[in-house]
C-alpha cells in the first residue's frame, strides 16, 4: 500500500482558504447538478448555492477548508496504521485494537492490488486515537508502461466504510473512489512527469461534519523546476451548507525559483464568483496576485507573502 497516495491527492482543497481575502458564506437554493448521486448528502447540499460576494462572512468557507483537511488527514492517519500492521500475506488478521480484517493481496511484481474487509476492526491511529471500521477498502496501482527513461502508472482507491471515532464517539462514513494516471520521465538528468487525478464522487462524514467532491479532475504536469496545475470540479460541505464549483480558466504555472505562481487563474463560483489571478494573469491590476469578485477587483498584492491564503500548490 502506497500510503502517500490519498493524502497527497486532496491537499489542494486547502486552497479554498483563498476566499478569506474575498468573502463567502451560506444560503440559497441553486442550480447545482444532482449527478452523481451522493448517498450521504441527506441535506441535499449538492443542490444549494452559496453566496460569494465582497460583503459576506468568510468563516463558513474557511471551515469547509478545515473540515476537508481534517477529513482527509484522518484517512491518511488510517493509511499509516494499516500500512504498519499489514504483513503482505492474504488471510484474516487481528486488528491491533480488536476485531478482524480479511485481507487479499493480488498484486504481482511491482503491481499492487489489495482488498480489505473490516469486521469491527479497531485501528489505533497516531492523531485520531482508536477508530472502529466496518466495510471495505481497495487499493490498486498498476505499472502500465515502462521504457529505459519512463514509466506510467494507473490506479485507484475505493471506500465503503462505516465506523466510529472511539475517543469522541463520532460516527464515521466514507464512500467513493479516487483514480490516478501518472507518467514519470527522467531524461538528461531532468525529472518530469504528469499526474491526472479524477473523482466522480467521494463523500466523507465525521459526526455532523460532511464533505464531498464530485466530478473532480486535477492535473499537474512539468519538471522538477516548474509545472502547470489545473483543477475542475465541485466541492460540497455542511460548513457552507451548499456547494462551490472550482476551475482554472488559465492553468496555474509554478516555478521552483518563484514564491508566487507566474501565471494562472483560480476560479470559484456558486451564487456569484471569485477569481484569484496570479502573475501575468493579474497584469495591470497587481504585481503578484489580484482577487476579483463578479468582474470587479477587490484585492491586489505585490507579493504572495502578503496574501491571507496559500497559493494552490
Amino acid at each position: 500500500m502506497n500510503k502517500q497516495k490519498l493524502s497527497g491527492r486532496f491537499i489542494v482543497v486547502s486552497s479554498l482558504a483563498l476566499l478569506a481575502a474575498c468573502g463567502g458564506g451560506g444560503g440559497g437554493e441553486g442550480g447545482g447538478s444532482a449527478e452523481p448521486t451522493l448517498s450521504l448528502d441527506s441535506s441535499n447540499y449538492a443542490n444549494k448555492k452559496i453566496e460569494i460576494s465582497s460583503s459576506t462572512n468568510v468563516d463558513n468557507i474557511n471551515q469547509l477548508s478545515t473540515d476537508m483537511n481534517d477529513a482527509f488527514g484522518l484517512l491518511g492517519d488510517l493509511h499509516e496504521s494499516l500500512w504498519d500492521q499489514s504483513g503482505g500475506e492474504s488471510g484474516t488478521t487481528n486488528c491491533d485494537g480488536g476485531g478482524t480484517a480479511n485481507v487479499t493481496y493480488a498484486g504481482k511484481d511491482w503491481n499492487v492490488d489489495e482488498s480489505w474487509e473490516f469486521n469491527d476492526c479497531i485501528v489505533s491511529t497516531y492523531s485520531h486515537g482508536d477508530v472502529l471500521l466496518n466495510g471495505t477498502f481497495r487499493y490498486v496501482d498498476t505499472l502500465t508502461g515502462e521504457t529505459a527513461t519512463s514509466e506510467s502508472w494507473k490506479g485507484y482507491e475505493s471506500y465503503n466504510i462505516i465506523g466510529e471515532l472511539k475517543d469522541s464517539g463520532e460516527p464515521l462514513n466514507v464512500k467513493g473512489r479516487s483514480d490516478w494516471d501518472q507518467l514519470l520521465r527522467w531524461d538528461n538528468d531532468t525529472k518530469s512527469g504528469r499526474s491526472v487525478d479524477t473523482i466522480e464522487a467521494f463523500e466523507l462524514k465525521v459526526g455532523n461534519r460532511y464533505v464531498a467532491l464530485t466530478n473532480i479532475e486535477t492535473r499537474l504536469e512539468g519538471t522538477e523546476f516548474g509545472a502547470e496545475f489545473t483543477m475542475d470540479g465541485t466541492l460540497i460541505g455542511s460548513a457552507i451548507e451548499g456547494y462551490v464549483q472550482i476551475s482554472t480558466p488559465t492553468p496555474v504555472s509554478i516555478s521552483v525559483n518563484e514564491t508566487c505562481p507566474t501565471e494562472g487563474i483560480f476560479r470559484i463560483s456558486s451564487d456569484g464568483s471569485a477569481e484569484v489571478r496570479y502573475g501575468s494573469s493579474a497584469a495591470g491590476t497587481a504585481g503578484a496576485v489580484a482577487v476579483w469578485i463578479d468582474g470587479q477587483i477587490v484585492e491586489s498584492y505585490e507579493d504572495c507573502n502578503d496574501v491571507g491564503f496559500a497559493p494552490v500548490y
